[in-house]
C-alpha cells in the first residue's frame, strides 16, 4: 500500500487540511481504529470552506438508490458489478470484489456517520478510469462497528494515488454534512442520486 501520509505531507497542505488529510490516512492504513471511530464530525465544518482541487472532476461512473444489499459481501460485489460495467470492463467483476474484500479485511472503513468508504487502488486500472460507485442501502448494514447507509467506492491506480486522495477529499466534504446526507439517502432513483451527489462533490469543479 501507499504511504499516505507521506504523500499528504509533500502535497503541501494548510495545517487544517493535513490534518484531516492524517485523518483519512489512518484510516486507509488501518493505523488507529480509534481515530476511525472519529468519522468526519470533527473535520466537517473546515472541509465544508475548502475548495478540493478544483481543476478537475471526480468521476462518478455509477449509482444505485436503495440497493438491496444485505450485508458487506453484497455490497462490495455490487459496486465491483457496477464499476465492470461502466469503467472498467476489462477487470473482472470477480478481481475487483476480491480487491475491494482484501482492503476491507485489514479494517473496516465505515464512519460513524453511516459512510462507508471501501475503495482499491490497482496496477490494472488506467489513471483514465479511475472513478467512484454510490450506493444507498434500501435498509442500513452493519458495517464494523457502524450502521451504515451510505457506501461509496473508490477505484483507482496506482500511478496516481493523488487522485485517489482527491476523491475522498471531496466525498469527505460532502458526507460530513448531515443534510446531504439525508437527501442523497431520500433519493427515489438511481438518476436522482447520481445527480445529487455529481452536484455537491463537483460543485467546486
Amino acid at each position: 500500500m501507499f504511504d499516505w501520509f507521506r504523500l499528504g505531507l509533500i502535497w503541501g497542505c494548510s495545517g487544517l487540511l493535513r490534518a484531516f488529510f492524517h485523518k483519512l490516512c489512518r484510516i486507509l492504513n488501518n493505523r488507529s481504529d480509534a481515530v476511525s471511530a472519529q468519522g468526519f464530525t470533527k473535520v466537517g465544518n473546515a472541509i465544508n470552506s475548502i475548495s478540493v482541487n478544483a481543476s478537475q472532476k471526480m468521476k462518478i461512473a455509477s449509482g444505485s438508490a436503495k440497493a438491496d444489499c444485505v450485508d458487506i459481501p453484497a455490497a462490495l460485489a455490487e459496486i465491483a458489478k457496477r464499476a465492470h460495467q461502466t469503467i472498467l470492463p476489462n477487470f473482472s467483476h470477480h478481481a475487483l470484489t476480491t480487491a475491494l474484500n482484501k482492503r476491507e479485511l485489514i479494517n473496516f472503513t465505515s464512519t460513524p456517520e453511516g459512510v462507508a468508504l471501501p475503495h482499491a487502488i490497482c496496477d490494472e486500472i488506467a489513471p483514465s478510469d479511475s472513478g467512484v460507485v454510490i450506493l444507498t442501502l434500501l435498509r442500513p448494514i452493519l458495517w464494523g462497528s457502524h450502521q451504515v447507509h451510505i457506501v461509496v467506492g473508490l477505484l483507482g491506480s496506482t500511478s496516481e494515488p493523488w487522485r485517489q486522495v482527491r476523491n475522498l477529499a471531496r466525498i469527505a466534504r460532502v458526507c460530513s454534512q448531515d443534510s446531504i446526507r439525508q437527501r442523497l439517502i431520500a433519493c427515489a432513483d438511481d438518476i436522482a442520486l447520481l445527480d445529487l451527489f455529481d452536484k455537491e462533490c463537483n460543485n467546486d469543479a
